[in-house]
C-alpha cells in the first residue's frame, strides 16, 4: 500500500477520536450538567453539527472531485481545532449552535474526501478491505473517545478539559495530512467525465437519480441510529448511575477488539460480496437492539455484550456499504459518496431531534409494560434497523457492484 493510504488511516484515527470525544462525550455532559440545558436542547445542538455536515457533504464531495482531496482534508480538521477551544469561552446556546455548525462543515470537508481518496488509491477488488481500515479507526474512536474525554474531565474536575483535548487531536490530524499525504495524491479516473465533477446542483441531482434506493436505505438506517447516537452516554449514566470514566472504560475492550477485527471482516466482506454483507450487518444490528430494549431492566453485561455484537455488525455493514457506493459509478465517486452522506446526515438529524424529545418527555405504558422515557429512543432505533433490513432486500442487488457505466 502507498504511504498516502496509511496517512489517511492515521489521520482518520485522530479525527474520529476527536469527533467522538467532542460530540458523544464532551458536549452532552457539558451542556446538561454545566450549562443546564435539557436533553431535547442538547440533541438540538448536536443536530446542528449533523445538519451542516449533511447539507455540505455533497458539495464538498464535488469540490474534492474537482480540486483534489488534500486541501479539504487539511481545512476540515483545522476548523474544529479552533472551535473546540472557543466552546469553553461562550455560554449562550446560540454560540454552541454556531460552533457546532462550523464543526459540521469541517466534517463535510473531511470525510467524503477521505473515503474518495481511499477509492483513488486502492483497486476495486481490495476496496472493502481498505475501507475496513477507516472503520477500524471509527471503532477505535468509539472505544477511546468517551474514555479520553471522561478521564480528562474527571482527572481535572472540569467539564471543559475534554475540549482542549479535542483541539490537540485535530491539530495532529492536520499535521499528518500536511506532512505525509502528497500534493498530487488525488488522481481523477481516466474515464471520468469532467462535467460530473462540477460543483453544481445539476450534478448533485444527477447523483440522486442514479442511486435513489441507496439513499432511501441510508436515510432509514441513519434515522434509527440518530435516535440514540447523542444519548448513549447520558443513557448509561442515568440507567446505571456510572461516572464518565466508568462509561469510557466499559467501551474500551469490546470496541478495541472489534477494531482489531475490522480488517479481517473487510477481507471476508470482499469474499462474501458487498450486498450480502450489508444485509447481514443490518440484521445483526437490529437483533442486538431488540435484545437490549425487550428486557424490562437490561443487565449491564448484556448491554456490553450486545454493544460488541452490534459494533461487529456495524463494521461488516459499513465497510461493504462504502465499497458498494464507491463502485456504483466510479467516475462520479465523490458525488455519489457525498449524496449518500447527505441522506445519512438528514436521517441522523431528524432522528437526533426526535430522540432528544422522546428521551426527555415520552413515558409510555403498553398494558402492564411501563417504558421510561429514556428507553423509548432505543425502541425506535430497533424498529428503524428492522425496516432497514427489509429495504436492503428491495433496493440492493448484488449485480450493482459489477454494473458497467451505461452508455449515453
Amino acid at each position: 500500500m502507498p504511504r498516502a493510504f496509511w496517512a489517511l488511516v492515521l489521520m482518520a484515527g485522530f479525527a474520529e477520536l476527536g469527533y467522538v470525544t467532542l460530540n458523544i462525550s464532551a458536549m452532552p455532559v457539558y451542556l446538561r450538567d454545566t450549562i443546564g440545558l435539557g436533553e431535547s436542547t442538547v440533541t438540538a445542538v448536536g443536530s446542528i453539527f449533523l445538519l451542516t455536515e449533511a447539507v455540505f457533504r455533497a458539495p464538498m464531495g464535488m469540490l474534492s472531485d474537482r480540486f483534489g482531496r488534500r486541501r479539504l482534508m487539511l481545512i476540515g480538521p483545522l476548523i474544529t481545532c479552533v472551535t473546540a477551544i472557543t466552546t469553553v469561552f461562550v455560554q449562550h446556546p446560540v454560540w454552541f449552535l454556531l460552533l457546532r455548525g462550523l464543526d459540521g462543515l469541517g466534517a463535510a470537508m473531511l470525510w467524503p474526501a477521505a473515503y474518495a481518496a481511499i477509492g483513488d488509491t486502492v483497486s476495486p477488488e481490495r476496496r472493502s478491505w481498505a475501507m475496513s481500515f477507516l472503520n477500524m479507526t471509527y471503532m477505535s474512536g468509539i472505544a477511546l473517545g468517551p474514555l479520553a474525554g471522561g478521564l480528562a474531565n474527571d482527572l481535572t474536575g472540569k467539564k471543559t478539559a475534554s475540549f482542549y483535548l479535542v483541539s490537540v487531536l485535530f491539530a495532529t490530524a492536520v499535521l499528518i495530512i500536511w506532512r505525509y499525504y502528497p500534493r498530487d495524491g488525488h488522481s481523477q479516473p481516466s474515464h471520468a467525465d469532467p462535467q460530473h465533477s462540477e460543483f453544481s446542483v445539476r450534478a448533485f441531482l444527477g447523483a440522486v437519480r442514479l442511486v435513489p434506493g441507496h439513499l432511501l436505505l441510508a436515510f432509514v438506517v441513519f434515522f434509527g441510529t440518530g435516535l440514540v447516537m447523542l444519548l448513549v452516554k447520558l443513557y448509561a449514566m442515568d440507567e446505571f448511575r456510572i461516572s464518565e470514566t466508568m462509561f469510557g472504560l466499559g467501551l474500551v475492550f469490546p470496541a478495541l477488539l472489534i477494531g482489531a477485527l475490522s480488517v479481517p471482516i473487510g477481507h471476508w466482506s470482499d469474499r462474501l460480496g458487498h450486498v450480502p454483507s450489508v444485509r447481514l450487518g443490518l440484521a445483526g444490528g437490529a437483533l442486538v437492539m431488540w435484545a437490549i430494549v425487550l428486557p424490562a431492566k437490561p443487565h449491564p453485561l448484556l448491554v456490553l455484550l450486545a454493544a460488541g455484537v452490534g459494533a461487529l455488525s456495524f463494521v461488516l455493514a459499513l465497510a461493504a456499504w462504502m465499497a458498494e457506493l464507491s463502485e456504483v459509478y466510479p467516475e462520479r465517486r465523490g458525488v455519489i459518496l457525498g449524496a449518500a452522506g447527505t441522506a445519512q446526515g438528514i436521517g441522523s438529524i431528524l432522528g437526533a431531534l426526535l430522540g432528544g424529545v422522546l428521551y426527555e418527555h415520552a413515558n409510555l405504558t403498553i398494558g402492564n409494560w411501563h417504558i421510561p422515557s429514556h428507553r423509548v429512543p432505543f425502541i425506535g432505533c430497533a424498529l428503524m434497523l428492522t425496516l432497514g433490513v427489509l429495504l436492503s432486500f428491495l433496493v440492493l442487488k448484488p449485480s450493482r457492484t459489477a454494473r458497467q457505466r451505461p452508455s449515453r
